[in-house]
């Protein structure tokens, strides 16, 4: 478990890339799922009242689906769909120690001052961005900007999926 960590760690400083993600279908759905039982949790947790099981469970497959799709488009125009499995991997893998990371912020920020946590999510957002540009960069061999561009649009367009798919346009 603490290689599995540190492997997404690694790749969260930039240290390695998605070509040191094993690309194995059961890992992958390990992934995924440990992904969807975290944003799933958080949801529960941050949310309050506001959100119900269906609905933090709606919005982390729809999420998920969402941004698996965009990921291998992007990777199909470049032809490179044989790197879709270790990239998506490493970027829901990422996104599980990003989005405990800034649960944490929020929590403790929150108790601190608003302005802290809201300075705190958007330095965390930023780095997220960065390491989804990263992984971008690595796996298509494409220059870091190119990388984050990429990463921009992904995420953009995964949060306008999941929005149109709640009826939230």
């Amino acid at each position: 478990m603490k290689s599995i960590v540190l492997l997404f760690w690694r790749i969260c400083i930039f240290r390695s890339g998605p070509d040191t993600v094993p690309a194995s279908s059961t890992f992958t759905a390990a992934v995924i799922l440990l992904n969807a039982l975290v944003n799933i949790v958080v949801q529960l947790i941050l949310g309050a009242e506001q959100v119900t099981l269906l609905l933090a469970v709606t919005l982390a497959v729809v999420s998920l689906a969402g941004t698996g799709a965009l990921v291998w488009f992007v990777m199909a125009l470049m032809g490179l769909v044989n790197r879709v499995q270790q990239t998506i991997t490493a970027i829901f893998g990422t996104d599980i120690i990003v989005t405990i990371l800034t649960s944490i912020a929020f929590a403790v920020g929150g108790s601190i001052s608003d302005t802290v946590a809201v300075f705190a999510i958007t330095l965390l957002t930023l780095w997220s961005l960065m390491i989804y540009g990263f992984i971008f960069h690595r796996a298509m061999n494409i220059h870091i900007g190119f990388g984050i561009a990429i990463a921009l649009f992904v995420v953009i367009f995964s949060v306008a999926i999941t929005q149109t798919a709640l009826g939230n346009p």
